[in-house]
C-alpha cells in the first residue's frame, strides 16, 4: 500500500500535474526564471504537451515542452523533464535536439532557430565527481572555453545533492520544494515566496482529486517496481559473476597444478606424449614448457 501523504513533486507525474494547469501559469514562469537566471525575464509560458495519460505513467519520466516568451518578445523553447535514467545525458540531448530542430519551419533559414533550453530534474545522483547540485552546460571552444552559441543550454538539477536552500540562489527554493513540500525549510520559504505556497496548494489539490491521485499512485508503484526489478537484475548479475569467477578460478588453479606436474616429469626425462596423457595438457603446451628449460 502506497502512503500518498509521503509522495512529493519529485514523483514526475505529480510534478507534471503541478505545472500543466493554465490557471497557475505563474508558477511555471517563476520556476523558469529561477532556472534560467536571465536579465530578460520570461513573462509567459505555454505548455505544448499537457496531457497526462496511462501511457505516461509507465514511461521512465515525464517531460514538458514549453514555448516561453521573454519581456523583449524573444521566443524560447524549453524542455522540462523529471527522470531517473542512467543514460540521462543522452536522453536530454535527444529530446533537446528534437525540440531545437522543431523550432525551424520548412523554408526558414538557420538564423531563425530559437534558443532551446533543456532542464532536467534528477531523482538520483548522476555526476559523482563533485557535490554540485546544478550544472548548466553549453557548447564551448575546447581551448579558450569561449561559448560559441547561446542557442543550446542543458541543465541538470540533482535534488539529492542540495543540503539547504540559499537566498542567493532562488532555484534552491524550488529544489527544496520538489524534495519535500512539508519540510521545515519549506515552511520558512512559504512566508516570503508566494509562488511556492501556491504550488503546495496546487499539489495538495492534485492529490485530493481521485483520478489524479490514482495516476500518482500508479506512477509511484511503477517507479518502485522498476527499482525492484533493477535491484534484482543487479543481484542476479552479481551471483552469476561470482559463479563464473569461482569456476574460472578453479580452472586456472587446475591448469597451474597440471603445469607444475608436467615440469617435474620433464625434469625426470619422461616422454612428452606420456606427460600429455597424465597431465591433461596438450603436446604443444608441454613442448613450450620443455623449451623453457
Amino acid at each position: 500500500m502506497i502512503d500518498i501523504s509521503k509522495i512529493t513533486p519529485r514523483n514526475d507525474v505529480a510534478f507534471k500535474m503541478l505545472f500543466t494547469d493554465p490557471k497557475h501559469e505563474r508558477l511555471l514562469v517563476h520556476f523558469l526564471n529561477c532556472a534560467i537566471e536571465a536579465k530578460d525575464l520570461i513573462k509567459s509560458a505555454k505548455i505544448l504537451n499537457n496531457e497526462i495519460t496511462k501511457r505516461h505513467v509507465t514511461q521512465k519520466g515525464s517531460r514538458l515542452d514549453i514555448r516561453a516568451e521573454t519581456n523583449s518578445g524573444e521566443i524560447v523553447d524549453i524542455e522540462l523533464q523529471v527522470g531517473r535514467d542512467e543514460h540521462m545525458v543522452g536522453r536530454a540531448l535527444f529530446y533537446w535536439s528534437e525540440l531545437f530542430a522543431g523550432s525551424l519551419v520548412v523554408g526558414d533559414h538557420y538564423g531563425k532557430l530559437r534558443r532551446t533550453i533543456s532542464i532536467n530534474i534528477l531523482n538520483f545522483k548522476l555526476f559523482h565527481k563533485d557535490e554540485r547540485y546544478w550544472r548548466k552546460c553549453h557548447i564551448t571552444d575546447d581551448k579558450t572555453h569561449e561559448r560559441i552559441t547561446n542557442l543550446l543550454e542543458i541543465q541538470f538539477l540533482e535534488l539529492d545533492k542540495l543540503k539547504k536552500f540559499t537566498k542567493e540562489s532562488p532555484i534552491t527554493f524550488w529544489i527544496e520544494f520538489f524534495k519535500n513540500p512539508y519540510s521545515e525549510e519549506c515552511k520558512e520559504l512559504y512566508k516570503f515566496i508566494p509562488e511556492l505556497k501556491e504550488a503546495k496548494e496546487v499539489f495538495e489539490a492534485a492529490k485530493a482529486d481521485p483520478k489524479k491521485r490514482k495516476l500518482i499512485e500508479e506512477r509511484e508503484s511503477a517507479i518502485r517496481n522498476y527499482a525492484a526489478a533493477m535491484a534484482q537484475s543487479k543481484e542476479e548479475g552479481k551471483i552469476e559473476g561470482e559463479k563464473i569467477g569461482i569456476e574460472k578460478g578453479k580452472a586456472e588453479g587446475a591448469n597451474e597444478k597440471a603445469v607444475e606436474v608436467a615440469k617435474k616429469m620433464l625434469r625426470k626425462g619422461i616422454d612428452v606424449d606420456d606427460i600429455a596423457d597424465i597431465s591433461g595438457l596438450s603436446v604443444e603446451e608441454i613442448k613450450k614448457l620443455s623449451n623453457a628449460f
